[in-house]
């Protein structure tokens, strides 16, 4: 879980100068953002690949030093609530960070942090999702990358049902997909097309 994660960062991040604060804010559902594709490891230096499409519904959590103090009351109600019907994913913005002090910085997370949590030396991946610094940013994206929902700052009740409220919806919508698509007879289905790797143009199964 994330019980510890308030304190780890601020202890393995005070090499960095702090950032300046920005007001917390939502943005609503209509202002949509494009996840790409991004791949970053782990304080275990596992690879984790996230890709779009994909199975589940994601809430993608970022946070520097500072923002690290809002995280665990965002995230433990999302495990709570959603368990293994929504893919949790931790980012840690570690940009600043000098890469001789790297080790000992993924080591504090290794022991002060149970689950995964992917290490953004660079910045690169939490800037391009525009990252607001000094706060717990969360972004709900549906399966197919788009981000449907963002809150940023600290989490409320208010703010917590109002991500429930999104979640609940797409993972409805999910399910009601797929139960159309299971009740569609194979005749009346999409004909297969098989993928070219040729260049030439794909024929029919």
């Amino acid at each position: 879980m994330i019980y510890s994660l308030q304190c780890i960062l601020p202890v393995c991040l005070l090499v960095i100068s702090a950032s300046k604060a920005s007001a917390s804010t939502d943005s609503s559902a209509a202002i949509i953002l494009q996840v790409q594709d991004f791949t970053l490891k782990d304080q275990h230096k596992a690879e984790h690949k996230q890709t779009f499409p994909r199975e589940n519904i994601s809430i993608i959590a970022l946070a520097d030093r500072k923002g690290s103090d809002q995280l665990e009351d965002w995230i433990t109600p999302f495990y709570k609530r959603y368990a293994e019907n929504v893919d949790i994913c931790g980012v840690a913005n570690l940009k600043g960070v000098p890469k001789l002090l790297r080790p000992m910085i993924r080591g504090l997370f290794r022991k002060g942090v149970e689950y995964p949590v992917m290490m953004d030396w660079t910045g690169a991946v939490c800037e391009s999702l525009n990252y607001t610094a000094g706060v717990a940013d969360i972004f709900v994206v549906d399966t197919a990358g788009a981000v449907v929902h963002r809150i940023s700052g600290a989490a409320t009740d208010e703010r917590l049902k109002a991500c429930y409220a999104v979640i609940d919806r797409l993972i409805q919508e999910k399910e009601e997909g797929a139960a159309e698509k299971a009740d569609v007879p194979p005749q009346e289905q999409a004909p297969q097309v098989l993928e070219s790797t040729s260049g030439a143009p794909a024929q029919e199964a």
